[in-house]
């Protein structure tokens, strides 16, 4: 089985083969995309972190099942409408899609 990431009523979850692991939005303080190239060949992974209260944040790329539909689901929690994760570049900051109400 392959990772695979949900989001839902309850928060951010990533699904794999020992177990499901995540973070309840009660517990979310924001969520950034971001992009980076991998050497040697250049493969461009998107990444999307989930910043947890604490500090501590979960990563998940796009190459996790789900992923672009997690995004748009983060995404639409927020005021900020969609990202166009074709457009961002490994050059660009981080995209904040979310971000916990203080």
């Amino acid at each position: 089985m392959a990772e695979r990431v949900s989001v839902d009523d309850l928060g951010i979850w990533v699904t794999r083969p020992h177990g499901t692991t995540g973070i309840p939005w009660v517990e979310v303080t924001r969520v950034s995309v971001y992009v980076s190239v991998l050497p040697p060949d250049g493969r461009r992974i998107v990444w999307m972190d989930a910043t947890h209260v604490s500090g501590e944040f979960v990563e998940i790329n796009s190459l996790t099942e789900g992923f672009d539909e997690a995004v748009a689901a983060v995404a639409s929690r927020s005021d900020r409408g969609p990202v166009d994760l074709v457009r961002l570049h490994s050059s660009d900051p981080p995209v904040e899609i979310y971000r916990a109400e203080e």
